[in-house]
């Protein structure tokens, strides 16, 4: 089951001419949003983001923490206040996440999200999304990438990957949806192979490992407090 920690922590986000999702974890008591590097690739120095409230955009400025080295999909900003509530912990850890669990993850697929009014802070209730862990890999900067087995959408781009750690009740913060696998499909009208195609969602779901955020918090701590 997915808590109030995760989703209240899950926020609808606007940058440029992109619409995706991003996330707060908490690093050494101080607050980070966290998105898909794609999201914001020009993103510098100091900038604004619209975020989603009470069915408005709303305009705040943010910092740029980092951005992720090399391939990994992720970016880390810094708001001038907290927004997620200190006791609404959901700890950016992966440690435990095992092949073959069952994840979840959040977002706002094309743009679509549910309403519970004061019950989530008049925010948007976002989508959940229910994924199995397929695979993952390791680099020199520890856990790089995940790989799941689901369904994503555009819009979940810069969302959580969470999952219960064996044997509790605890959900931690794993990963950062990036994108997913398609594969270019022949289109045939009867017979004839047209000189066409089209793109399908294969089902494989690319998320990079949350360390990659905890580290570049760390390596810039400017997050509200």
């Amino acid at each position: 089951m997915v808590t109030s920690n995760a989703i209240q922590r899950t926020v609808h986000i606007r940058y440029a001419d992109q619409i995706a999702t991003a996330f707060f974890i908490d690093v050494d008591s101080r607050q980070y949003l966290v998105t898909a590097r794609h999201v914001v690739p020009d993103l510098q120095g100091e900038a604004f983001i619209s975020i989603l409230h009470n069915n408005d955009w709303h305009d705040v400025g943010v910092r740029l923490v980092g951005h992720a080295p090399g391939e990994a999909d992720i970016s880390v900003l810094a708001l001038p206040y907290r927004i997620a509530g200190a006791d609404l912990t959901l700890p950016p850890d992966a440690a435990g996440l095992t092949v073959g669990q069952e994840a979840f993850f959040l977002g706002f697929p094309f743009g679509l999200f549910g309403e519970m009014g004061a019950a989530n802070n008049h925010y948007p209730l976002p989508f959940v999304k229910r994924a199995t862990v397929s695979c993952f890999e390791h680099n020199q900067h520890g856990l790089h990438r995940i790989f799941l087995d689901g369904n994503n959408n555009l819009g979940f781009s810069g969302g959580p990957v969470v999952f219960c750690l064996p044997g509790t009740n605890e959900l931690r913060v794993a990963g950062v949806i990036s994108g997913y696998r398609y594969e270019d499909q022949p289109i045939f009208h009867g017979t004839e192979l047209l000189p066409l195609s089209t793109r399908h969602n294969t089902g494989i779901i690319f998320s990079y490992g949350i360390g990659y955020a905890t580290s570049l918090a760390r390596g810039n701590p400017i997050g509200s407090q």
